[in-house]
């Protein structure tokens, strides 16, 4: 039988952790379109630059930033924070898998992920989180909660995020073939305890006026194991 007092103190700590990480998922604060550098917590939200058109989305993890286009131009950026050393973001070409509005995460302790886009079955996504200006995730990508939801509102199942070490921003328009549609990852068998491929390497460098760079499609891949929960 378990402790009264050793119980009600460890529930006591799981909800202290849950306040926590609600009070850690600030709004962000949106900045002109021509702002050069963003802080942490800052954004820029411009879709009349190109109304339609596909979505594509590249992180940098050197300078911890997410850049949004759609029709092959910026519309968005933004600062982000994505893995820490000992859970690292792993750079690659990716399609958004599944959306959720409201996922809490079964691995760590319920903890609040909104705006979800998983981008693999063994838990990375893209999620309103905190937001320091340097890498302090279990392996996601955290945006401010504002421009998560604003995100997760124009983007689709199957839209391309490439994730990589860049060492120059890209610029205003990128060619399409940067951030090319590609077919989703199927969703996993249960049964399976067989992974899923992560897709082909993103890019390294991305200028305003580089050629085409080919990204390789994600070959057929194997059935996979259960969903596993965000990374965080």
């Amino acid at each position: 039988m378990k402790n009264p007092a050793i119980a009600c103190f460890t529930t006591l700590l799981l909800l202290l952790a849950l306040a926590f990480t609600a009070l850690a998922i600030e709004k962000g604060t949106p900045q002109p379109p021509d702002t050069a550098d963003l802080k942490p917590n800052q954004y820029i939200w411009n879709p009349a630059a190109s109304p339609d058109g596909p979505v594509g989305i590249i992180v940098d993890l050197t300078n911890q930033m997410i850049y949004v286009y759609r029709g092959g131009k910026q519309i968005a950026r933004s600062a982000v924070s994505t893995g820490i050393k000992s859970h690292p973001t792993a750079p690659g070409s990716y399609t958004i898998l599944t959306k959720n509005v409201t996922f809490h995460s079964e691995k760590y302790h319920e903890a609040s992920m909104p705006f979800m886009e998983r981008l693999t079955w063994d838990g990375m996504a893209i999620h309103g989180g905190n937001n320091p200006g340097k890498p302090s995730s279990h392996g996601c990508i955290h945006v401010p909660l504002d421009f998560a939801e604003k995100l997760y509102g124009i983007t689709t199942k199957g839209d391309t995020v490439l994730v990589s070490d860049l060492k120059e921003a890209p610029g205003d328009t990128v060619n399409p073939g940067l951030v090319p549609q590609q077919t989703p990852e199927p969703a996993p068998d249960p049964k399976s305890n067989v992974k899923v491929p992560r897709g082909g390497p993103a890019p390294k460098d991305v200028s305003p006026d580089a050629t085409p760079i080919p990204v390789p499609s994600p070959t057929a891949p194997s059935p996979a194991p259960a969903p596993s929960a965000a990374s965080h």
